[in-house]
Protein backbone atom coordinates (compact mmCIF):
# COMPACT_ATOMS: atom_id res chain seq x y z
CA UNK A 1 0.00 0.00 0.00
CA UNK A 2 2.36 2.77 -1.12
CA UNK A 3 0.69 5.86 -1.44
CA UNK A 4 1.45 8.64 -0.15
CA UNK A 5 -0.14 12.32 0.51
CA UNK A 6 1.55 14.33 -2.27
CA UNK A 7 -0.71 12.00 -5.09
CA UNK A 8 0.09 11.71 -8.06
CA UNK A 9 -2.26 10.86 -10.75
CA UNK A 10 -2.45 11.24 -14.63
CA UNK A 11 -4.13 10.05 -17.75
CA UNK A 12 -1.15 9.27 -19.83
CA UNK A 13 -2.03 8.67 -23.84
CA UNK A 14 -6.13 8.79 -24.81
CA UNK A 15 -7.75 10.20 -27.82
CA UNK A 16 -8.95 9.10 -31.14
CA UNK A 17 -11.01 10.32 -33.85
CA UNK A 18 -13.48 8.47 -36.23
CA UNK A 19 -11.34 8.82 -39.32
CA UNK A 20 -8.18 7.80 -37.67
CA UNK A 21 -7.71 4.90 -40.82
CA UNK A 22 -7.45 8.17 -42.82
CA UNK A 23 -3.80 9.35 -41.71
CA UNK A 24 -3.81 11.92 -44.63
CA UNK A 25 -6.23 14.07 -43.07
CA UNK A 26 -6.10 18.00 -42.49
CA UNK A 27 -5.28 18.95 -38.50
CA UNK A 28 -8.44 20.40 -37.80
CA UNK A 29 -10.61 21.64 -34.63
CA UNK A 30 -13.28 19.01 -33.42
CA UNK A 31 -13.99 20.65 -29.92
CA UNK A 32 -13.68 23.80 -28.35
CA UNK A 33 -13.25 23.61 -24.40
CA UNK A 34 -12.81 27.48 -23.20
CA UNK A 35 -9.86 28.88 -24.75
CA UNK A 36 -8.31 26.03 -25.41
CA UNK A 37 -9.33 23.40 -28.87
CA UNK A 38 -8.81 19.72 -29.36
CA UNK A 39 -7.50 18.95 -32.71
CA UNK A 40 -7.71 15.80 -34.83
CA UNK A 41 -3.60 15.57 -34.46
CA UNK A 42 -4.15 14.90 -30.86
CA UNK A 43 -6.65 12.30 -31.15
CA UNK A 44 -4.92 10.73 -33.56
CA UNK A 45 -1.88 10.73 -31.69
CA UNK A 46 -3.12 9.79 -28.46
CA UNK A 47 -5.62 6.48 -29.99
CA UNK A 48 -2.26 4.89 -31.57
CA UNK A 49 0.45 5.79 -28.41
CA UNK A 50 -2.62 4.48 -25.89
CA UNK A 51 -3.00 1.10 -28.21
CA UNK A 52 0.73 0.92 -29.02
CA UNK A 53 1.68 0.94 -24.92
CA UNK A 54 -1.65 -1.26 -24.28
CA UNK A 55 -0.12 -4.38 -26.97
CA UNK A 56 -3.14 -3.99 -28.88
CA UNK A 57 -4.13 -3.99 -32.66
CA UNK A 58 -5.45 -0.99 -34.06
CA UNK A 59 -8.58 -1.18 -35.49
CA UNK A 60 -11.62 -0.02 -35.35
CA UNK A 61 -13.35 -2.20 -32.76
CA UNK A 62 -10.80 -1.24 -30.23
CA UNK A 63 -10.97 2.46 -31.36
CA UNK A 64 -14.67 2.43 -30.66
CA UNK A 65 -14.30 0.82 -27.16
CA UNK A 66 -12.46 3.89 -25.73
CA UNK A 67 -13.55 6.78 -28.25
CA UNK A 68 -16.01 8.44 -26.01
CA UNK A 69 -13.92 7.80 -22.47
CA UNK A 70 -10.62 9.42 -24.44
CA UNK A 71 -12.51 12.33 -25.93
CA UNK A 72 -13.22 13.27 -22.50
CA UNK A 73 -10.12 12.40 -21.05
CA UNK A 74 -8.75 15.14 -23.46
CA UNK A 75 -11.10 17.83 -22.60
CA UNK A 76 -10.38 17.36 -18.83
CA UNK A 77 -6.26 17.86 -19.91
CA UNK A 78 -7.85 21.45 -21.61
CA UNK A 79 -9.93 22.22 -18.48
CA UNK A 80 -6.86 21.74 -16.23
CA UNK A 81 -4.95 23.73 -18.63
CA UNK A 82 -7.13 26.83 -18.45
CA UNK A 83 -7.43 26.70 -14.79
CA UNK A 84 -3.52 26.32 -14.07
CA UNK A 85 -3.65 29.44 -16.56
CA UNK A 86 -5.82 30.86 -14.25
CA UNK A 87 -3.72 30.82 -11.46
CA UNK A 88 -0.56 32.00 -13.31
CA UNK A 89 0.98 28.56 -13.32
CA UNK A 90 3.15 27.66 -15.77
CA UNK A 91 2.95 24.19 -17.43
CA UNK A 92 6.50 23.47 -17.60
CA UNK A 93 9.08 20.53 -17.09
CA UNK A 94 8.64 18.77 -13.85
CA UNK A 95 11.05 17.26 -12.09
CA UNK A 96 8.92 14.04 -11.45
CA UNK A 97 8.83 13.70 -14.93
CA UNK A 98 11.72 11.45 -15.86
CA UNK A 99 10.05 9.35 -13.01
CA UNK A 100 7.46 8.33 -15.33
CA UNK A 101 9.19 7.53 -18.37
CA UNK A 102 11.07 5.76 -16.74
CA UNK A 103 8.64 3.38 -15.63
CA UNK A 104 7.39 3.49 -19.05
CA UNK A 105 10.74 2.64 -20.46
CA UNK A 106 11.32 -0.18 -17.90
CA UNK A 107 8.33 -2.32 -19.54
CA UNK A 108 10.08 -2.12 -22.90
CA UNK A 109 13.70 -2.95 -20.99
CA UNK A 110 15.14 0.42 -22.62
CA UNK A 111 15.98 3.67 -20.63
CA UNK A 112 14.35 7.17 -21.47
CA UNK A 113 15.95 7.81 -24.97
CA UNK A 114 15.47 4.27 -25.95
CA UNK A 115 11.77 5.03 -25.02
CA UNK A 116 12.12 8.76 -27.47
CA UNK A 117 13.42 6.14 -30.26
CA UNK A 118 10.41 3.53 -29.59
CA UNK A 119 7.97 6.44 -30.29
CA UNK A 120 9.67 7.49 -32.80
CA UNK A 121 10.20 4.51 -34.88
CA UNK A 122 6.23 3.93 -34.27
CA UNK A 123 5.33 7.01 -35.73
CA UNK A 124 4.37 8.42 -32.04
CA UNK A 125 4.67 11.77 -30.76
CA UNK A 126 7.28 11.66 -27.52
CA UNK A 127 6.93 15.70 -26.73
CA UNK A 128 2.60 15.44 -26.70
CA UNK A 129 3.43 12.86 -24.07
CA UNK A 130 6.01 14.73 -22.41
CA UNK A 131 3.51 17.61 -22.44
CA UNK A 132 0.62 15.52 -20.96
CA UNK A 133 2.26 14.06 -17.81
CA UNK A 134 3.75 18.18 -17.02
CA UNK A 135 0.63 18.93 -17.06
CA UNK A 136 -0.93 16.57 -14.61
CA UNK A 137 1.71 16.79 -12.42
CA UNK A 138 0.99 20.38 -12.49
CA UNK A 139 -2.45 19.58 -11.73
CA UNK A 140 -1.84 17.68 -8.96
CA UNK A 141 0.41 20.72 -6.74
CA UNK A 142 -2.15 23.11 -7.63
CA UNK A 143 -5.04 20.95 -6.48
CA UNK A 144 -2.59 20.07 -3.22
CA UNK A 145 -1.56 23.35 -2.39
CA UNK A 146 -5.33 24.58 -2.49
CA UNK A 147 -6.57 21.84 -0.47
CA UNK A 148 -4.47 20.65 1.67
CA UNK A 149 -5.40 22.25 4.83
CA UNK A 150 -8.79 21.46 4.07
CA UNK A 151 -8.22 17.51 4.10
CA UNK A 152 -9.51 16.51 8.11
CA UNK A 153 -8.59 12.57 9.05
CA UNK A 154 -10.89 11.10 11.48
CA UNK A 155 -8.32 9.62 14.05
CA UNK A 156 -11.13 6.83 15.45
CA UNK A 157 -11.49 5.94 11.69
CA UNK A 158 -7.51 5.52 11.40
CA UNK A 159 -7.31 3.53 14.93
CA UNK A 160 -10.46 1.34 13.51
CA UNK A 161 -8.55 0.65 10.28
CA UNK A 162 -5.42 -0.34 12.04
CA UNK A 163 -6.86 -2.95 14.21
CA UNK A 164 -8.77 -4.23 11.09
CA UNK A 165 -5.10 -4.24 9.55
CA UNK A 166 -3.54 -5.46 12.00
CA UNK A 167 -6.07 -8.56 12.49
CA UNK A 168 -6.13 -9.25 8.89
CA UNK A 169 -2.17 -9.09 8.57
CA UNK A 170 -1.67 -11.34 11.76
CA UNK A 171 0.08 -14.76 10.26
CA UNK A 172 -0.68 -14.01 7.07
CA UNK A 173 0.39 -15.19 3.99
CA UNK A 174 0.97 -13.22 1.08
CA UNK A 175 2.01 -14.03 -2.53
CA UNK A 176 3.68 -11.76 -4.79
CA UNK A 177 2.25 -13.52 -8.00
CA UNK A 178 2.77 -12.13 -12.01
CA UNK A 179 0.42 -13.26 -14.64
CA UNK A 180 -0.03 -14.06 -18.22
CA UNK A 181 -3.34 -14.32 -19.42
CA UNK A 182 -4.83 -15.43 -22.49
CA UNK A 183 -8.01 -15.34 -24.93
CA UNK A 184 -9.34 -18.56 -25.97
CA UNK A 185 -11.98 -19.34 -28.92
CA UNK A 186 -12.45 -23.05 -28.81
CA UNK A 187 -10.27 -26.48 -27.41
CA UNK A 188 -7.68 -26.27 -30.54
CA UNK A 189 -7.40 -22.87 -29.62
CA UNK A 190 -6.37 -23.35 -25.89
CA UNK A 191 -4.04 -26.24 -26.78
CA UNK A 192 -2.14 -24.37 -29.41
CA UNK A 193 -2.24 -21.23 -26.85
CA UNK A 194 -0.67 -23.50 -23.96
CA UNK A 195 1.96 -24.86 -26.39
CA UNK A 196 3.12 -21.40 -27.63
CA UNK A 197 3.52 -19.76 -24.50
CA UNK A 198 5.20 -22.54 -22.83
CA UNK A 199 7.40 -21.99 -25.68
CA UNK A 200 7.83 -18.39 -25.55
CA UNK A 201 8.46 -18.45 -21.84
CA UNK A 202 11.76 -20.76 -21.65
CA UNK A 203 12.35 -18.75 -24.41
CA UNK A 204 11.86 -14.93 -23.73
CA UNK A 205 10.94 -15.03 -20.09
CA UNK A 206 7.38 -14.86 -18.16
CA UNK A 207 8.17 -11.24 -17.71
CA UNK A 208 9.20 -10.43 -21.53
CA UNK A 209 5.99 -12.65 -22.69
CA UNK A 210 3.41 -11.32 -20.77
CA UNK A 211 4.87 -7.47 -21.73
CA UNK A 212 4.21 -9.08 -25.42
CA UNK A 213 1.20 -11.06 -25.08
CA UNK A 214 -1.03 -11.41 -22.58
CA UNK A 215 -4.45 -9.30 -22.55
CA UNK A 216 -4.56 -8.48 -19.06
CA UNK A 217 -4.31 -4.41 -17.92
CA UNK A 218 -1.17 -6.04 -15.98
CA UNK A 219 0.83 -6.42 -19.53
CA UNK A 220 2.73 -3.36 -19.38
CA UNK A 221 3.92 -3.93 -15.71
CA UNK A 222 5.63 -7.36 -17.21
CA UNK A 223 2.34 -9.52 -15.57
CA UNK A 224 2.89 -7.98 -12.13
CA UNK A 225 0.11 -8.77 -9.86
CA UNK A 226 1.99 -7.10 -6.85
CA UNK A 227 1.51 -9.16 -3.18
CA UNK A 228 -1.99 -10.47 -2.92
CA UNK A 229 -3.39 -11.61 0.36
CA UNK A 230 -3.89 -14.97 0.54
CA UNK A 231 -7.47 -14.53 2.26
CA UNK A 232 -8.97 -12.75 -1.18
CA UNK A 233 -7.61 -15.95 -3.05
CA UNK A 234 -10.30 -18.42 -3.78
CA UNK A 235 -9.67 -22.27 -2.87
CA UNK A 236 -8.06 -23.48 -6.04
CA UNK A 237 -5.90 -20.28 -6.42
CA UNK A 238 -4.91 -21.50 -2.80
CA UNK A 239 -4.36 -24.61 -3.24
CA UNK A 240 -2.17 -23.85 -6.57
CA UNK A 241 -0.02 -21.68 -4.74
CA UNK A 242 0.33 -23.90 -1.50
CA UNK A 243 2.35 -26.39 -4.05
CA UNK A 244 4.53 -24.35 -5.96
CA UNK A 245 8.01 -22.66 -5.00
CA UNK A 246 8.73 -19.37 -5.40
CA UNK A 247 10.16 -19.00 -9.13
CA UNK A 248 7.82 -21.34 -10.21
CA UNK A 249 5.03 -21.07 -13.13
CA UNK A 250 1.73 -22.80 -12.90
CA UNK A 251 0.02 -25.14 -15.19
CA UNK A 252 -2.71 -23.47 -17.18
CA UNK A 253 -5.99 -22.25 -15.52
CA UNK A 254 -8.86 -22.43 -17.46
CA UNK A 255 -11.43 -19.97 -17.02
CA UNK A 256 -14.78 -19.42 -19.32
CA UNK A 257 -12.76 -16.88 -21.78
CA UNK A 258 -9.47 -16.96 -21.31
CA UNK A 259 -6.20 -19.11 -20.00
CA UNK A 260 -4.11 -17.71 -17.08
CA UNK A 261 -0.66 -18.65 -16.46
CA UNK A 262 0.84 -17.87 -12.71
CA UNK A 263 4.51 -17.23 -11.56
CA UNK A 264 4.92 -17.05 -7.37
CA UNK A 265 7.63 -14.16 -7.71
CA UNK A 266 7.97 -14.69 -3.50
CA UNK A 267 5.91 -15.30 -0.74
CA UNK A 268 5.74 -14.53 3.03
CA UNK A 269 4.19 -14.60 6.22
CA UNK A 270 3.02 -12.06 8.49
CA UNK A 271 3.03 -11.89 12.09
CA UNK A 272 2.10 -9.40 14.44
CA UNK A 273 5.72 -9.32 15.54
CA UNK A 274 7.04 -7.91 12.36
CA UNK A 275 4.26 -5.63 11.40
CA UNK A 276 5.97 -1.61 12.00
CA UNK A 277 2.84 -0.56 14.04
CA UNK A 278 3.75 3.17 12.96
CA UNK A 279 4.34 2.93 10.08
CA UNK A 280 1.40 0.82 8.81
CA UNK A 281 -0.67 3.39 10.61
CA UNK A 282 1.09 6.35 8.05
CA UNK A 283 0.25 4.64 5.17
CA UNK A 284 -3.54 4.85 6.09
CA UNK A 285 -3.55 8.11 7.01
CA UNK A 286 -1.94 8.78 3.60
CA UNK A 287 -3.91 6.58 1.97
CA UNK A 288 -7.33 8.43 3.28
CA UNK A 289 -5.70 11.85 2.43
CA UNK A 290 -4.94 10.99 -1.12
CA UNK A 291 -8.84 9.89 -1.26
CA UNK A 292 -10.09 13.04 -0.15
CA UNK A 293 -7.52 14.90 -2.40
CA UNK A 294 -8.79 12.23 -5.59
CA UNK A 295 -12.21 13.74 -5.04
CA UNK A 296 -11.62 17.65 -4.41
CA UNK A 297 -10.00 17.02 -7.34
CA UNK A 298 -12.77 15.70 -9.26
CA UNK A 299 -15.12 17.96 -7.66
CA UNK A 300 -13.31 20.74 -8.88
CA UNK A 301 -12.75 19.73 -12.27
CA UNK A 302 -16.58 19.10 -12.23
CA UNK A 303 -16.98 22.79 -10.91
CA UNK A 304 -14.68 24.06 -14.11
CA UNK A 305 -16.41 22.22 -16.60
CA UNK A 306 -19.89 23.48 -15.61
CA UNK A 307 -18.50 27.22 -16.26
CA UNK A 308 -16.74 26.55 -18.92
CA UNK A 309 -18.34 26.43 -22.89
CA UNK A 310 -17.44 22.86 -24.21
CA UNK A 311 -18.31 22.38 -28.05
CA UNK A 312 -17.58 18.75 -29.73
CA UNK A 313 -17.85 19.15 -33.55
Amino acid sequence: MKKVIYFQFFLMMILISNNYAHTSISNEVIAKVGTQVVSSYELKNKIKTKIFLSKKKINQENINKIKGQILQSLINLKLKKIELLKYNIKIEYSKNLNSYLENIALQYNTNINGLKNIFEDNGLDFEELQNEINTELAWNNFIFRMYKNKIQIDQNEINNQLNIEIKEQKNLEKYKLSEIELLIKDDTDIRDNIRKIKKLITEEGFKNTAIKHSVSDTALDGGDLGWINSKVLSNQLQNILEKMNIGDISEPIIKDKSIVFLKLVNKKTININNIDLNSLKNQIINAKKNELLIILSNNHLSKIKNNTFIKIK
